[in-house]
C-alpha cells in the first residue's frame, strides 16, 4: 500500500507541475460542447473521438461549438468570476480534460492606452494589446499551448514544427513543460541566434536546404517526417493542427472583456499567415453570437510589401480556398513572411463578416514604428510585432480611419526575438573618459 501511494502521490505532483492546477480542481470537460467538427477545405467531418490534427487535403479542421448551449453558463458574470488567463475559456477549446492542459501562464496580456504615441499621431483613442507578455515572448502561446496541450491528450511524444520563429519557440516551450519532444526544421538560412532560444529549450533543430524555388523545404519534410514516424504537426498554421487555431480565439475574448464589453472601432493585426487575425475575429464572433457583444469591430490585415497574398487576394477578390502564393519573402518582418498564407481563408471570411480592410507596409515605415513604439511607449517589439502600427498610421494619412475612432493594435513579439534590427536602426553607443567635460561633448553630439 506504501508503494502504491506514494506512486500516486508522484503522479499527482507531475501533474501539478504541467498544468498548474491541482487535478481535484480540473475535472472533466462537457464533450457536447463540440457541435460540428468539419474541413474547410474537403468537407469531411469528425466527430470528437476520431479528430486528427489535419487529414492531408491542406484544409484545416474547423471547430463548431454549441454556443446556444454555452452560452446559459458562460455569462459575463461568470466569465468576471473566473481566474484570469486562457484557461478561463476552456469550455470554448477543442481539449477533452482539463487533466492534460499544459500551461505556463498564459493569456491576460494587459490592454494599454497608448499616451505619448496616440499624441504624437494625433489619435484620440489607441490601445495596446501587449501579447509580449506571453511565456515564449509571442502571441503564438495562444494557439500551441492547446496543440501541445491536445498532443498530450492523445499519448503523443513527439511534436514538430517548421518554423524558426515565434511558432517554433512556443512549440519548444510548451513541449518541455509537457515533457514532449521537440522537433523543428527551419530555413537553411536562418540567423544563427533565432536558433539560441529553440536549442536552450531542448529541441532538436534542423536546418534544411531548398531543394527547387517556390517550395517550402521546412513544411515538405514536416509533412514526411510527420507521417512516417508519427510525430504531431505542431506548427502555428491552421491546416496542419487545427487544434491550435481555436487558441487564438482568447485573443478576442479577453479584448471584449478588458473593453468591458463594448468593442472599439477597429482592430489592425499584423499578419503572416491570417491565423491571428482569423483566429481572434472568430473569437469575437462567438462572443456575439452569445449575446455577450452587441457589434464586431472592423479588422485590418496589415502585411509587408515584401510579402502580402492576403492582401492582395483581398484586394482582387480571390477565390479564399485558391489564393495565389506570393513569389518571394523579402521583409525585414520575418515573422510575416509566408509565401503561402496557410489561413488566408478564415481570414478572408472575416474580412467580409466584420467589413474589414487590409494593406500593404513598407519596410521602412516598420521601422519607423518600432523604433518610435519604443520611444514613446516603453515597449520593445520585433518588426513583425510592429507592423500593424505601421498599417494604422498610413490608413489614418488615406482617411481610412479616422482620427477620432476608437482603435486597438497587438503587438505580437518581444524585440530580443530580432536585435540585429534595433541595433542597426538605434544610435551607437560612444566610449568616453569618466569627465563631465567630455560628457557634455558627446550629450551634444548624441543622435
Amino acid at each position: 500500500m506504501l508503494r502504491f501511494t506514494l506512486l500516486d502521490v508522484s503522479m499527482r505532483q507531475s501533474k501539478i507541475q504541467i498544468t498548474g492546477h491541482r487535478p481535484e480542481e480540473q475535472a472533466g470537460g462537457n464533450v457536447s460542447r463540440i457541435s460540428r467538427i468539419k474541413c474547410a477545405k474537403c468537407g469531411k467531418e469528425y466527430d470528437v473521438s476520431n479528430v486528427p490534427p489535419n487529414d492531408g487535403c491542406g484544409g484545416r479542421i474547423d471547430f463548431e461549438f454549441d454556443l446556444e448551449t454555452l452560452k446559459e453558463t458562460i455569462t459575463r458574470n461568470s466569465l468576471m468570476k473566473k481566474k484570469p488567463g486562457l484557461w478561463k475559456y476552456f469550455e470554448l477549446m477543442p481539449i477533452l480534460n482539463r487533466l492534460n492542459i499544459v500551461t505556463l501562464g498564459e493569456g491576460n496580456t494587459p490592454l494599454l492606452l497608448s499616451k505619448r504615441l496616440a499624441d504624437t499621431w494625433k489619435l484620440s483613442e489607441l490601445h495596446l494589446k501587449n501579447e509580449i507578455f506571453n511565456p515564449s515572448g509571442s502571441f503564438k502561446d495562444r494557439p500551441i499551448c492547446i496543440g501541445v496541450s491536445k498532443a498530450l491528450e492523445d499519448g503523443a511524444e513527439t511534436v514538430s514544427a517548421a518554423s524558426s520563429g515565434n511558432a517554433a519557440a512556443a512549440m519548444s516551450t510548451y513541449a518541455a513543460r509537457a515533457g514532449l519532444q521537440a522537433v523543428v526544421f527551419v530555413p537553411e538560412d536562418a540567423p544563427a541566434a533565432k536558433l539560441i532560444h529553440l536549442r536552450a529549450l531542448g529541441a532538436k533543430v534542423f536546418r534544411v536546404s531548398k531543394i527547387r524555388q517556390g517550395v517550402d523545404p521546412t513544411t515538405t519534410l514536416l509533412r514526411a517526417a510527420c507521417a512516417e514516424f508519427g510525430w504531431t504537426a505542431t506548427p502555428s498554421f491552421g491546416p496542419f493542427n487545427g487544434f491550435q487555431f481555436e487558441g487564438t480565439k482568447t485573443l478576442g475574448y479577453e479584448i471584449a472583456e478588458q473593453t468591458n464589453w463594448d468593442l472599439p472601432d477597429w482592430i489592425l493585426f499584423p499578419t503572416g499567415s491570417g491565423g491571428l487575425m482569423a483566429g481572434t475575429m472568430k473569437g469575437l464572433w462567438e462572443f456575439q453570437q452569445m449575446g455577450l457583444i452587441d457589434n464586431l469591430p472592423k479588422p485590418v490585415v496589415v502585411q509587408p510589401e515584401g510579402c502580402s497574398p492576403i492582401v492582395r487576394a483581398f484586394k482582387n477578390k480571390q477565390n479564399p480556398l485558391n489564393i495565389i502564393p506570393w513569389s518571394s519573402n523579402e521583409t525585414v518582418a520575418g515573422g510575416l513572411a509566408d509565401p503561402f498564407p496557410w489561413d488566408g481563408d478564415a481570414a478572408l471570411k472575416y474580412l467580409k463578416i466584420a467589413h474589414g480592410e487590409a494593406i500593404a507596409v513598407s519596410d521602412d515605415a516598420i521601422e519607423k514604428s518600432l523604433v518610435e513604439l519604443g520611444k514613446y511607449e516603453g515597449i520593445f517589439a520585433e518588426p513583425s510585432g510592429v507592423a500593424a502600427l505601421a498599417g494604422l498610421k498610413e490608413l489614418v494619412t488615406q482617411g481610412v480611419i479616422d482620427r477620432s475612432d476608437r482603435i486597438i493594435v497587438p503587438i505580437t513579439g518581444s524585440g530580443f526575438k530580432d536585435l540585429a534590427t534595433p541595433d542597426r536602426l538605434t544610435p551607437k553607443v560612444p566610449v568616453i573618459s569618466p569627465e563631465t567635460s567630455e560628457l557634455k561633448i558627446a550629450l551634444a553630439n548624441y543622435q
